[in-house]
């Protein structure tokens, strides 16, 4: 009775410590994927800059991404208006834009109560355009982990879209770039505007002898989509055109149920004189990528930037705005490019700070949690000694009765 008496007036100290932390989103073209019929590819991360020189209308384009699916090895397409200019650039460009862009640290302080560039090796020069049917050769070459040729089209072959289409992939299969009878249609809008295709091919890594094999599958058997993960080298590529875009358009078999359970980031970077907005096509459709971020760069982000990109100096000098896009749409709209123009928006944008707190105790709280402790441990130094003399007193009560 006494120990329980005594113990109801104790009082309990609590500390909680509570650390929010809020996460950025690791980083991942939209392109046509150039892959054997029955295998599939799908881009699972994808990260691209863009470097918009608006006084000599050209774009530079800086890609990286990541692929998953059956296929050992596949290619990619990728439209531009002209031939492009193709060259390495440093794969820590992505790390730095990341660096630039990701959320600032607040620290924050409470009281606590208690309770309370150029070819690899063996690359083919490029060389004078070669016509090979209906397609024309206009360059070949090997950057990174990446075979590239640029291909565009004898004008008299332009008359049949899909006929011109069909030879384009009939060269590729030749060329033992894997390809299916779905990039015909995604390839029409570009035959007819008169721009070319860099078929880009990447290899996957064979199995080690060591390796285990896919449930199923024999020892010399393709390997399935499970350990299949292929990352293209960072390229550049630079081209001439009236605005900015991002190859956005994807074939069909891309925009399929399929494609929807694949989780998928796309982030876009854009650099240039200003604050950039984007539209899908010509803008009767939305583009649900999100402005995540978006602040004028000092001038030593600038020219960090450009060394990544393995450009001059002295590409689009002065003052640069840099906004990124997220878009993680699964299956993406992908009926049409991304399109880039000067936002009405000049407001800065930043993701939300990573909230820090720390907690210390009131000037009290040291005194009470000693006070707390002294009672405590006096209780049970005095409770035996209660309850000795406790019992002896009812000893003696009951020899007087």
């Amino acid at each position: 009775m006494f120990g329980d008496h005594c113990f109801s007036r104790l009082g309990v100290c609590v500390l909680l410590l509570a650390v929010c932390v809020a996460a950025l989103p690791k980083d991942v073209l939209g392109c046509g994927g150039a892959y054997r019929v029955g295998e599939r590819v799908d881009v699972a991360d994808e990260t691209a800059l863009i470097i918009w020189d608006e006084a000599a209308k050209t774009e530079h384009f800086i890609r990286q991404a990541t692929f998953v699916g059956s296929a050992y090895d596949f290619g990619f397409l990728v439209p531009t208006p002209n031939q492009p200019h193709v060259k390495s650039a440093d794969a820590e460009l992505f790390t730095a834009l990341g660096a630039i862009t990701k959320p600032k640290t607040e620290y924050r302080e409470k009281t606590h109560y208690p309770g309370g560039c150029g070819a690899a090796p063996g690359a083919k020069s490029p060389g004078e355009a070669k016509p090979i049917g209906a397609v024309v050769v206009l360059e070949q070459n090997r950057v990174g982990n990446l075979d590239y040729t640029v291909l565009g089209f004898r004008q008299e072959e332009k008359q049949d879209l899909k006929a011109a289409a069909a030879k384009l992939l009939e060269w590729l299969n030749q060329n033992q770039y894997a390809v299916r009878p779905d990039l015909d249609e995604w390839l029409i809008p570009y035959i007819r505007d008169n721009w070319v295709i860099t078929a880009f091919k990447i290899a996957g890594q064979p199995l080690s002898e060591t390796s285990v094999a896919p449930k199923g599958t024999g020892k010399n058997e393709t390997p399935t989509s499970q350990n299949i993960g292929l990352k293209s080298s960072a390229v550049r590529m630079s081209f001439q055109t009236d605005r900015p875009f991002f190859p956005y358009r994807e074939p069909a078999d891309q925009r399929d149920a399929q494609a929807g359970k694949v989780p998928r980031l796309l982030r876009v970077f854009i650099a240039a004189k200003q604050r950039m907005a984007g539209k899908l096509g010509d803008g009767t459709s939305s583009w649900p990528g999100q402005t995540a971020w978006a602040d004028a760069l000092r001038d030593e982000e600038r020219l960090d930037l450009l060394r990544w990109t393995v450009l001059p100096n002295q590409t689009v000098p002065g003052g640069w705005w840099l906004t990124e896009f997220e878009d993680r749409s699964t299956p993406r709209p992908g009926t049409d490019e991304v399109y880039f123009e000067p936002s009405a928006d000049r407001s800065v944008v930043a993701r939300a700070a990573e909230i820090i707190t720390s907690y210390r105790e009131p000037w009290w709280a040291g005194p009470l949690s000693i006070g707390v402790a002294f009672v405590f441990a006096l209780t049970v130094v005095l409770m035996p000694v209660g309850l000795f003399l406790l019992i002896r007193f009812a000893a003696r009560r009951i020899q007087r009765s």
